[in-house]
């Protein structure tokens, strides 16, 4: 034990080391700028410093009535919309899915960061108020058991929760499950998004929905195919109506652009 501090030395030095490690993954700094990492004098609901808030891709342009994703014409309807059954009665989103809104969304999604949720589910709970919902229950949707125990959680489950919290509505948990761990939507191509979705949901507990006027959750809409399945088994299992509200949606492109986005879409998301 020659030259052993018992409160002092390499040992204890590397012992506090490590604390202040594991510290630091545990209880994050709230005072930081989400994006950036900009240490911040106050807490802003939306987690970000003032720069970066004003960077963030609102999605407010001309945007499709029913998706809500942002459109490059002057059309009501997106062709998606116009052309496949949509069983939600609108959808609409904080961000486009572009540069910040991206990181956000997979530093959630993919990197274990799910105290990005409550500043995330804020800024979806002030669009749900803008845009005037009126919803009585908030519902996520859902992943395979297969996925969620890869990824340890269900982002969407996250957001749902804060969101419901926020706007003092029931969170309806394990309602809709999903009942086939189908291929991710993001390796797939525009066309066959509609089928690999048809019929991998199922609603468990239709008493819990009947009557109800529900919040869909997620963090992504793309072509709305995922949220319009949902939708349709809750509307079959005689929920009055459908919202759909996610973080951010993609821009919809004229259809010879469509396969480059979805391709621009699946690099992102891997």
């Amino acid at each position: 034990m020659k030259g052993y501090c018992p409160y002092g030395g390499k040992p204890l030095q590397k012992l506090n080391i490590a604390l202040e490690n594991i510290a630091k993954t545990l209880f994050v700094d709230d005072c930081n700028c989400l994006v950036c990492g900009r240490e911040l004098d106050f807490e802003p609901r939306s987690g970000l410093c003032t720069n970066c808030l004003d960077k963030l891709p609102l999605n407010s342009g001309e945007i499709c009535r029913k998706c809500g994703r942002i459109l490059l014409n002057e059309a009501d309807y997106c062709n998606t919309c116009q052309n496949n059954d949509r069983y939600f009665n609108v959808a609409r989103s904080v961000c486009v899915y572009k540069d910040d809104a991206v990181k956000l969304v997979h530093a959630l999604k993919f990197g274990g960061h799910r105290y990005y949720a409550p500043y995330m589910a804020s800024m979806m709970t002030d669009k749900y108020l803008d845009e005037g919902f009126d919803c009585d229950c908030v519902i996520a949707v859902p992943l395979s058991a297969k996925r969620k125990r890869k990824r340890g959680y269900n982002q969407a489950d996250l957001l749902a929760r804060n969101i419901s919290r926020a706007l003092k509505l029931d969170y309806l948990d394990k309602v809709v499950i999903k009942t086939k761990d189908n291929e991710e939507q993001a390796k797939l191509g525009h066309a066959k998004r509609e089928e690999n979705v048809k019929d991998v949901y199922s609603v468990c507990d239709k008493d819990a929905v009947k009557g109800r006027k529900i919040l869909l959750v997620d963090d992504v809409l793309t072509t709305g195919a995922t949220a319009s399945e949902v939708a349709r088994v809750l509307i079959k299992a005689k929920a009055k109506s459908v919202s759909v509200l996610t973080f951010a949606s993609t821009k919809y492109k004229v259809a010879s652009e469509n396969a480059a986005e979805e391709e621009d879409y699946e690099e992102q998301m891997v």
